[in-house]
């Protein structure tokens, strides 16, 4: 993770002891399909519709244990009230010679429960999933080794687990995957962060 661990254990003392608000755009937080391991993700140019990643249809992105990071903490008297805006996301390749020049449409959601293999969809009935961002080559344009996504403001303080401080992400996609057999590449997440804080 970027930028995120760094700027709560900074802000945090300044925000009990000073501000009854905080807002703060461009927080980054980048994760590696393939864990930093080998090449992961099944390519070879066939058609897309779960994007596989080291053999489940989900992943999991650690936000890690941070005090900023829950709905709600009580801080002495007050209650600090905290919101965490997707603005954007994006895949960037990071295998040699491959690009999603052939990727038509891509959906990044959040999924109720890690999928237990190949044949299994935790997002088969959509109501169970959230739509957090997605990319349309139609309207967006052919991408290459950056394919971004476009956000729809979802909130996430909510959707990230307070047990495991994870979310688990299904990628859906058309089109064609990458030319190589396997490819790899980091999906980042754009967000703005608000805590206020309700003195009594």
């Amino acid at each position: 993770m970027r930028n995120l661990k760094t700027f709560v254990v900074i802000v945090l003392p300044l925000l009990a002891g000073c501000f009854a608000q905080l807002e703060t755009d461009g927080l980054t937080m980048t994760h590696s399909l393939c864990g930093g391991g080998p090449d992961c993700v099944p390519g070879g140019g066939a058609s897309l519709t779960l994007i596989q990643v080291s053999g489940s249809n989900t992943f999991s992105v650690d936000f890690g244990d941070q005090p900023l990071l829950k709905p709600s903490n009580s801080l002495g008297p007050t209650t600090l009230n905290t919101s965490l805006n997707l603005n954007g996301a994006a895949f960037d390749m990071t295998t040699n010679g491959a690009d999603f020049s052939g990727v038509q449409s891509v959906q990044l959601l959040i999924a109720p429960r890690t999928s237990t293999g190949p044949g299994d969809d935790p997002c088969a009935t959509p109501s169970n999933c959230t739509l957090i961002a997605s990319y349309n080559q139609s309207t967006d344009g052919t991408a290459s080794r950056h394919l971004a996504m476009k956000a729809n403001g979802t909130d996430l303080i909510n959707l990230i687990s307070q047990t495991s401080h994870s979310m688990i992400l299904e990628i859906k996609a058309t089109g064609t995957a990458p030319a190589p057999a396997v490819w790899n590449a980091d999906v980042s997440l754009d967000m703005s962060l608000k805590s206020r804080a309700n003195f009594p």
